[in-house]
């Protein structure tokens, strides 16, 4: 080997060089070489190579033009094209360019280097004299490689005539690459992207330009492109910690996480006091569910830069996953003493605080973050919330009607709305808001069993039926729409199935009292009224103030004639919820029945008339009890108003004539 540049050497310029070399410093230029140049494992090039044979161990960055022979060795890269007759690629090599094999060198690098002017002063060539006799002084000494190394280098620099300039264009290079990192700040990525290859037009060797590339191939979501860019810079520039950053954030987003810890950790080598590194590396171990290593990291960062609020967001997350809420809280706050404007830090205080029992300091969170930006739809969204789940469906209404406004077309608001409607009795309004829901998102389980509800509530059994089974299909664990689908069922009279929905209801929850009062009506349609009594009395005992339960205990013991128990359990039902009409009803019913208590039995049979005037069941009880206070003549013209409201029904007729030809039994 004729010379040697050690590792250290850094030169920039042309190199013109004689002889074999090798070479393992820093070089960017253009290189000549007259026989056999080899770049060694440490070395590294960053532009064209014109030479008879090149062997590449290290790093090239440009195009290889050799007359004989390009070898690409294990662990080399070389990004560039290449020119040779003949071409050997070893198997770990890394290789991005073109190729082109020749027949024969139009001339050789030998004649070239005769024609090519060469920039050396009368000044150099006198030094280099006294460099050479340096140089063979040092070659005699065995022992002291590395000078002998700097002697060699210093001879082959004088002989070539290196050149110190910077490469040509850079007037024009940095208005480009400014222009491109303000269209990536646009989200121009296209246009950033033709900016930043022209600027390789003008210098392939700017780490700038690779990493401005990089971030139009990251917001394009095309990391591995986005990754070689990167690489390409910290080819260039090994110092620049952001480079670093910000590969590991494309090995995070194609999940290669241990490189992306290994690229961070490397930017913390080069600058240890970036809190924004010891930020990204938190929230990956947080990812990866390493809370220890999250939370040193996050910790790190708020210590180096206490007023990034970001950090403190996410070590506040953190304690908020432990449900250490006090620290959660305190580090929120202290992202909101530096971000106060921003509404979704107010509303994760507002969360932190609901989830810590403090809910008047949550609403007061949750207002201030609709106050800051009223049309935020997130912080207008978690206040109806809120209202909603105290019960105040009043607010909850008005800021849900905000939150519409702001996107119409949100199936959540829709879903939402129609259920305060329905909870408001507002059937219509909530029929419409429920159908925009579904046909906004076809999968809402919730929203098809809240219509299905409402439908049913109107007795329109096929369409109730249809939406109802559609929540089972979506969501079958969910025992409310069985039941739900159950008392549908029962009203198109298909005893059997609902019966068999009812005990799907009651397999989920064995010990929901709705159900077992849904498969107790079902028993009674069924005539088993004994078994729906075995059923519905144990429940009473253990829900002693369920009106509910002791209202479907009445009904049974109605069904079986026994009227005096029927009334004590009546009786017991109105005692827990007074004003249930319903039950009003029933019992002025059972007082006409068994003739007794009939002043009390008029007056629960007017209340409920006055508030429903034209339900038919209500109309026969009245008439039943003037009937058996032997009014026969007003009974018959009160019976015939449900007779009118309902031609078609057996039981008002036969009530009729009962009132007109048997005379009723004398009260008691």
């Amino acid at each position: 080997m004729d010379s040697y540049f050690g590792k250290g050497i850094r030169l920039k310029g042309t190199l013109w060089v004689k002889g074999s070399v090798h070479f393992d410093g820093e070089f960017e230029g253009e290189i000549y070489s007259t026989n056999h140049f080899v770049i060694g494992k440490s070395g590294k090039v960053l532009g064209n190579i014109k030479t008879h044979h090149v062997t590449n161990m290290g790093f090239v960055q440009g195009n290889l033009f050799a007359e004989n022979k390009v070898a690409l060795m294990n662990d080399s890269r070389l990004v560039g094209d290449i020119s040779t007759y003949h071409l050997i690629i070893d198997e770990g090599s890394n290789f991005e360019g073109r190729c082109k094999m020749i027949d024969e060198a139009p001339k050789t690098i030998k004649e070239e280097m005769e024609t090519l002017e060469r920039p050396v002063s009368k000044k150099v060539k006198a030094s280099s004299t006294s460099d050479k006799s340096t140089a063979a002084s040092a070659e005699t000494r065995n022992g002291f490689q590395l000078k002998k190394a700097a002697g060699i280098a210093a001879v082959v620099l004088a002989i070539a005539g290196v050149t110190w300039l910077y490469p040509k264009g850079g007037d024009k290079l940095e208005p480009l690459i400014q222009k491109g990192y303000s269209l990536v700040a646009e989200k121009q990525y296209a246009d950033a992207e033709e900016i930043f290859k022209k600027a390789l037009t003008i210098s392939r060797v700017e780490p700038k330009v690779y990493a401005g590339l990089g971030e139009v191939y990251f917001e394009d979501k095309r990391y591995n492109d986005s990754l070689a860019q990167f690489q390409r810079a910290i080819d260039l520039n090994p110092a620049n910690g952001e480079y670093r950053v910000k590969q590991a954030k494309s090995y995070s987003s194609k999940g290669q996480l241990k490189e992306a810890i290994d690229s961070y950790m490397q930017a913390l080598e080069i600058d240890p006091k970036n809190g924004g590194t010891f930020y990204n590396l938190g929230l990956l171990y947080l990812e990866q569910g390493e809370l220890e290593k999250a939370h040193e990291a996050l910790e790190m960062g708020v210590g180096l830069a206490p007023d990034d609020f970001k950090t403190h967001e996410a070590l506040s997350a953190l304690y908020a996953r432990e449900k250490n809420y006090g620290k959660s809280i305190a580090e929120i706050n202290e992202a909101i003493k530096f971000n106060g404007d921003e509404p979704r830090l107010h509303l994760i205080l507002g969360k932190l605080l609901l989830e810590s029992g403090k809910e008047e300091d949550a609403l007061t969170a949750f207002k201030k973050a609709a106050n800051l930006f009223p049309e935020n739809f997130s912080a207008q969204i978690r206040l109806a919330d809120w209202y909603y789940i105290q019960g105040m469906l009043d607010e909850s209404l008005i800021t849900y009607e905000v939150a519409e406004n702001l996107d119409s077309g949100n199936p959540v608001v829709q879903a939402r709305l129609g259920r305060i409607y329905a909870d408001k009795n507002q059937n219509k309004k909530a029929q419409a808001a429920l159908e925009k829901a579904i046909k906004l998102n076809s999968k809402d389980a919730e929203s098809h069993y809240q219509l299905g509800k409402l439908v049913s509530s109107e007795e329109k059994w096929g369409r109730a039926q249809s939406l109802l089974s559609n929540a089972i299909a979506l969501d079958a664990k969910q025992a409310a729409f069985h039941y739900e689908l159950g008392k549908v069922l029962l009203g198109r009279g298909n005893i059997e199935l609902a019966q068999e929905k009812f005990k799907t209801a009651l397999g989920l929850e064995p010990q929901n009292s709705n159900f077992i009062m849904g498969l107790a009506l079902a028993l009674v349609e069924k005539k088993n009224l004994d078994q729906a009594l075995n059923i519905l009395l144990p429940v009473s005992k253990k829900e002693a103030k369920n009106s509910e339960i002791f209202m479907a205990i009445c009904n049974v013991y109605t069904k079986k004639g026994y009227f005096t128990a029927a009334t004590g359990y009546c009786e017991k039902s109105l005692e827990l919820k007074a004003g249930n009409y319903e039950t009003m009803n029933r019992l002025a019913w059972l007082y006409a029945k068994k003739s007794s208590n009939l002043p009390k039995a008029f007056e629960l049979s007017s209340q409920t008339l006055k508030a429903f005037p034209s339900r038919p069941e209500f109309i026969d009880t009245l008439s039943e009890i003037l009937y058996v206070q032997g009014e026969s003549d007003k009974a018959m013209a009160k019976i015939q108003e449900a007779i009118n409201l309902v031609p078609n029904n057996p039981y008002y007729k036969q009530q009729l004539w009962k009132f007109k030809n048997v005379k009723p039994k004398p009260p008691a």
